[in-house]
């Protein structure tokens, strides 16, 4: 509201009338879109005589510029320990992030992101000077997904069956601890064997481990007696 209480026997006159509630009041309200000098114009009904005066309305509703980044994909292989979102801070505008979860801050321009599941955030930029705000989001998305691993093999190794075969089933690549790199390999001697097994997808890795036995063997001059 600009200008005064009335006065009975006074007229008011508003120049320019943009963005005024009335132009022939006295305390219209004034709510112009940029920077304006309103001039009243008072006059006595009685004699004529007028008197002006004016007021500048400073009108500040400058929108920041909000940019919370790129998107970005999170694995156990990229970006393992998350990612920095946002963009550099610009002097006189404050910052706030929601949700909070899985950010080094909420309230600074460019936090580290490093949530446990796939989250969308939203930067809010606030100029402190006018009050004005703008928004804007990014999405870090997250596959972390560990593979079901799982070894067997096909033994006991015997006299008659030399070799076992290895099994690995869950992933999308694997690697045996005899060094092979397939799903099945073939082994002679028994003992415990490890494989890893890779989603291909997340770059996430667990590990399974079969035993291949052997029968006992007895030994007895040149006879290889098996123990039943």
């Amino acid at each position: 509201q600009i200008g005064s209480a009335m006065v009975v026997g006074n007229t008011y006159s508003w120049s320019p009338t943009t963005g005024l509630s009335g132009s022939t009041i006295a305390n219209p309200i004034a709510n112009p879109t940029t920077t304006t000098t309103y001039t009243v114009t008072v006059t006595n009904i009685a004699n004529g005589c007028t008197a002006s005066d004016q007021i500048v309305v400073n009108v500040n509703t400058a929108i920041p510029s909000a940019d919370a980044g790129t998107d970005f994909t999170k694995t156990c292989t990229t970006n393992p320990n998350g990612s920095q979102i946002g963009s550099a801070s610009v002097a006189g505008n404050s910052y706030s992030w929601s949700p909070a979860t899985g950010l080094s801050s909420s309230t600074v321009s460019n936090p580290t992101a490093n949530p446990t599941a796939t989250t969308t955030y939203t930067v809010t930029v606030t100029t402190t000077a006018n009050g004005c705000t703008a928004t804007d989001q990014v999405v870090v998305t997250v596959n972390t997904s560990v593979p079901n691993a799982s070894a067997t093999n096909d033994g006991p190794l015997t006299c008659n069956k030399t070799s076992v075969t290895l099994t690995a089933t869950g992933g999308g690549s694997y690697l045996w601890s005899n060094g092979a790199s397939t799903s099945t390999t073939n082994v002679s001697a028994p003992g415990s064997y490890q494989v890893t097994v890779t989603n291909t997808a997340s770059g996430c890795t667990a590990v399974a481990s079969t035993t291949v036995i052997e029968e006992d063997k007895i030994t007895i001059g040149n006879f290889v007696w098996l123990d039943t």
